[in-house]
C-alpha cells in the first residue's frame, strides 16, 4: 500500500511541475506587446468603470501611488498598438536599469518583470543588506 501511494505522490508531483513550467511562459511578459482592439470610453468614463478590481489594485500599488496612469503602460485606448499585454520595453522606459540587470543576469533568463512582480498588485521590495552592513 505504500509503495502504491509513493506512485501516486510522485505522478501527482509530476503533473503539477509539468503543468507549473507549461503555465509560466503565458503569465510571463512577452518582449513584445500583446496588441488588442479597445473599444472607446465613452466621456465620463475611465479605466475603473470597467476595470474596477484591477484599477483599485493598481490605485493601491506604488505605480498608483505615483501616478503612473494606465496609458503609461498600456498606451492609450483609442490607438491601434493599445497593449493589453505591455512588453518588457514599457517597465524599460522608467526601470532602465533594473531591465538591464534583469536581462544581463543569467539567472534570469526567460524571466520578465512579471515573473516576480505581479502586473497591477506589486510591491517594493528592499536589496537584501551586504554581510558587512
Amino acid at each position: 500500500m505504500n509503495r502504491f501511494r509513493a506512485y501516486m505522490f510522485g505522478s501527482a508531483l509530476l503533473v503539477f511541475l509539468f503543468s507549473a513550467a507549461a503555465v509560466q511562459p503565458a503569465i510571463a511578459q512577452q518582449d513584445q506587446a500583446t496588441h488588442i482592439y479597445h473599444r472607446l470610453i465613452p466621456a465620463g468614463d475611465t479605466c475603473a468603470s470597467c476595470h474596477k478590481v484591477v484599477y483599485d489594485q493598481w490605485k493601491a500599488s506604488p505605480h498608483g501611488a505615483n501616478g503612473v496612469e494606465c496609458t503609461a503602460c498600456h498606451g492609450e485606448t483609442t490607438a491601434k498598438d493599445f497593449a493589453g499585454k505591455p512588453a518588457l520595453s514599457a517597465c524599460d522606459t522608467c526601470h532602465s536599469d533594473q531591465v538591464a540587470q534583469l536581462k544581463s543576469d543569467p539567472f534570469m533568463k526567460g524571466k520578465t518583470c512579471v515573473s516576480c512582480h505581479q502586473a497591477h498588485i506589486f510591491v517594493e521590495h528592499k536589496k537584501a543588506a551586504s554581510a558587512g552592513e
